[in-house]
């Protein structure tokens, strides 16, 4: 199954909360400076050693920023804070000075480092211990206060968080779908292919089918472009109801589709584009004959690069069109040659 994951809206998220944690492991470290200066002259040895040991904590997420790719790092500043405010807490108490002020500090970070359902689990448990804490430090009242306004801190975070991750959501929908036939786009598909081609890949060969519509242009010229459209729409949605929910389906430009499978046997692309093509053939649309043309290519790792595979289905396609349309031709490696079944039975088993 290909693992379209790691597209560039995820880079672009982490490469943003990489420059947050940045920024604020800096900020951290001034602030830390500053208070260690000031409680040493004050005489508060305690709490000018926990500064020190936060400016050292920071001091080490800024060179792990620095130095580990940048999903890691973003996660090691905020895991670092999440986990040094338990023990700030813990550490008030054991002193017997009031800490509780740094607990609103608690939510937002739990927000850049988990999903919203965890941080809002999180940051209830959390709440709990620190108000815990604080009841053995201050009044009642105090307590009920620090709880309060703590409580509506989780409020507004979560409902931000919760309002920020379908946002994203929709807007990652969209950059990465084609609006008219809601396959995956072009860019998705470049993207598909540079995950491929990392050196951090463990594929080992994927096949590649191009499926073009036929007479298109004459589609659209004689019912109209709305027809075309929908014929585009329509026949998306036949392709994908034949393919396996992990197997991606890319609208490749046009009236073009295509299909990647990663790690499939040799006869897998084929025998599916044979499917593929005959369900197209036998299917209603609205009075409209349609049929599709494809070609398949096979790439192999470390037998030439996948635009080598690439043009093989583009050949192959061609093929298919000059020999008739309406049927599937797969690349043969071994001759440089075509092969095809030239009948047009249909057969969808």
């Amino acid at each position: 199954m290909l693992d379209l994951r790691r597209d560039s809206f995820s880079q672009l998220r982490d490469v943003l909360r990489w420059r947050v944690a940045l920024v604020l492991s800096v900020l951290i470290s001034v602030l830390m400076v500053i208070l260690g200066g000031l409680n040493t002259r004050m005489g508060l040895a305690d709490t000018a050693l926990l500064a020190w040991v936060v400016l050292g904590i920071a001091v080490v997420c800024i060179l792990g920023l620095l130095v580990l790719p940048k999903a890691q790092g973003g996660t090691l500043f905020f895991l670092s804070i999440a986990l040094l405010l338990v023990v700030v807490m813990a550490f008030g108490l054991y002193h017997g000075r009031n800490m509780q002020h740094w607990a609103y500090i608690f939510p937002p970070v739990l927000i850049f480092l988990v999903r919203s359902g965890p941080a809002l689990a999180g940051m209830i448990v959390f709440g709990a211990y620190a108000s815990a804490v604080t009841a053995l430090l201050l009044p009642a009242i105090e307590v009920v206060r620090f709880a309060s306004g703590y409580g509506l801190l989780v409020c507004f975070m979560y409902t931000y968080a919760l309002l920020q991750e379908r946002a994203a959501s929709m807007l990652r929908y969209h950059s990465d779908h084609d609006a008219l036939s809601n396959c995956l786009n072009r860019r998705t598909f470049n993207e598909a292919l540079e995950a491929l081609a990392s050196p951090r890949s463990t594929a080992r060969s994927c096949t590649f089918l191009l499926i073009d519509i036929d007479h298109f242009k004459s589609i659209n010229d004689q019912h109209g472009h709305l027809v075309g459209d929908r014929i585009i729409t329509q026949v998306a949605a036949e392709l994908g109801r034949l393919l396996d929910p992990g197997t991606p389906l890319f609208r490749y430009g046009g009236e073009e589709f295509a299909v990647m499978l990663v790690d499939a046997g040799d006869e897998v692309g084929p025998a599916l584009g044979e499917r593929l093509r005959a369900h197209v053939a036998a299917c209603d649309f609205q009075g409209v004959q349609v049929t599709v043309s494809i070609g398949v290519g096979r790439w192999h790792a470390g037998q030439g690069g996948l635009s080598v595979a690439l043009d093989q289905a583009d050949q192959a396609l061609y093929d298919a069109k000059r020999g008739g349309r309406n049927r599937s031709v797969a690349f043969a490696p071994s001759t440089g040659a075509t092969r095809s079944d030239p009948s047009p039975a249909v057969s969808l088993h």
